[in-house]
């Protein structure tokens, strides 16, 4: 058992969580990601849907769609 705190320690700090994916309309020209593939703001998409994180969509320049908050 003296090895317990050792052994939740390296748990605590090898975790890394999983990030939150969410979708927008096609590989370019989007301009807000959606946390719900069928999202009233896609309505209008005629390209594929591409799942990203949302890290990642933010980083595109991407902002959440209105009808999500």
């Amino acid at each position: 058992m003296k090895y317990a705190p050792l052994l939740l320690l390296i748990l605590l700090t090898s975790f890394h969580p999983v990030e939150t994916k969410v979708y927008i309309c096609g590989p370019v020209g989007a301009k807000k990601y959606h946390y719900k593939e069928n999202c009233r703001g896609l309505t209008a998409c005629r390209h594929e849907l591409t799942k990203v994180s949302v890290s990642q969509a933010q980083g595109y320049g991407l902002t959440l769609c209105g009808w999500e908050d």
